[in-house]
């Protein structure tokens, strides 16, 4: 039988420790980072908002050109990097931000269905795991693979709860929580927690 626990352990210390493997990386982590941390601020400010189409728009062109650097590390530093399944990987994200961008600007697909694959949430969690695997800094294993989805569904509880305890901006203050905003679960979908639309 085989023991789940230390497996887990160790597909959580892979994780964890691959942005440090390498500390260049930092470059094109911290800004995903930033704009990560600075929609949900913005969102836990402002409850009363819901993702908007240029905001989708922006998350699907963040993403594109995070794909861009990757593609030019996996061809311009050779075999240390490249693969087929990393170039399979990366061409499906490829076409997973055009699919962003396209729908953006069509609305093509209804908001409350497409706001769950264009939320910040999604694409900049994508584009982490994405940069790290590529650059060879994060080992994807089937324990690992696991502990991504673990700790996915971890941010989305963090997310719930910080917009919570984020005071809400002076606009906002004496109108109440519509339920349209970030916490509505049910509305948006895990995907899309907090999110809200920028007019």
């Amino acid at each position: 039988m085989v023991d789940i626990w230390p497996n887990i352990l160790d597909g959580f210390r892979e994780i964890f420790s691959a942005p440090f493997k390498d500390l260049t990386i930092w470059w094109l982590l911290a800004p995903i980072i930033m704009f990560w941390l600075v929609l949900e601020v913005y969102f836990g400010m402002y409850k009363r908002e819901n993702l908007g189409w240029n905001t989708a728009l922006g998350n699907g062109l963040n993403l594109f050109w995070i794909v861009v650097i990757i593609l030019k590390a996996l061809f311009t530093k050779g075999s240390d990097l490249f693969s087929i399944d990393k170039l399979i990987v990366v061409v499906v994200i490829t076409v997973y931000s055009i699919f962003l961008i396209f729908i953006s600007f069509t609305h093509k697909i209804k908001e409350k269905i497409f706001f769950v694959f264009a939320s910040p949430t999604v694409v900049y969690y994508l584009s982490g795991i994405a940069v790290l695997w590529t650059h060879g800094l994060i080992t994807i294993n089937l324990w690992v693979v696991i502990d991504l989805i673990i700790l996915y569904i971890i941010i989305l509880i963090l997310e719930v709860i910080l917009r919570k305890i984020i005071p809400p901006a002076p606009a906002e203050s004496g109108l109440g929580d519509t339920g349209v905003g970030g916490s509505d679960i049910g509305g948006q979908g895990l995907g899309n927690i907090g999110m809200g639309k920028i007019k």
